[in-house]
């Protein structure tokens, strides 16, 4: 909803909640006056938290409306999907889950060989004023884009042409095989 990071709330079925522990220890784990809900008492007291966050969750509510965020959302994840097999053609890739809603919501990663991920990335953001992410995953790269309402099909077509250049002109980026799953 673009609230501010830690804007969040976690919600367990009942009969579930005995399975999870807070990723963060605080004031109700292992209370010396329990409350009737261990789950509560082990999540609900933060300590030195900032709540102030959760104050802008009205107002991103009433901007997600008043813009019909469904709508724009959609756009994101058609924009996004469109483009996916351009960028896996580009890079000789095999997509690594099938180019559908049921996988995909407005982010695209792409299967990359590069010897220098990070090089890669901020080559791309040094020379192209681009920002994606370029990441490693066990002995896998990939670059990843991502559709908002502020992106448009140039944004892509700018990110195309750029790998295109640095395929053909640096050793950032390897082509020549596909890149398997």
């Amino acid at each position: 909803m673009m609230t501010p990071k830690g804007c969040s709330f976690l919600y367990i079925k009942k009969e579930l909640q005995p399975m999870f522990d807070p990723l963060l220890i605080s004031w109700g784990y292992e209370s010396v006056a329990p409350s009737h809900s261990r789950f509560l008492d082990y999540h609900q007291g933060q300590g030195t938290r900032d709540f102030s966050a959760f104050l802008t969750v009205p107002a991103a509510i009433t901007f997600l409306k008043e813009h019909q965020w469904e709508t724009v959302a959609k756009a994101c994840r058609s924009l996004g999907q469109q483009n996916a097999m351009r960028f896996c053609n580009l890079m000789e890739a095999e997509p690594i889950s099938p180019i559908s809603d049921e996988f995909l919501g407005q982010m695209f990663s792409i299967p990359i060989r590069t010897p220098q991920p990070e090089k890669l990335q901020r080559h791309l953001f040094d020379h192209y004023s681009i920002e994606v992410p370029v990441t490693r995953q066990d002995n896998r790269n990939f670059i990843r884009y991502s559709i908002n309402a502020f992106n448009s099909q140039e944004d892509l077509d700018k990110l195309h042409g750029a790998l295109q250049e640095i395929m053909a002109d640096t050793a950032l980026l390897e082509s020549g095989r596909k890149v398997a799953r």
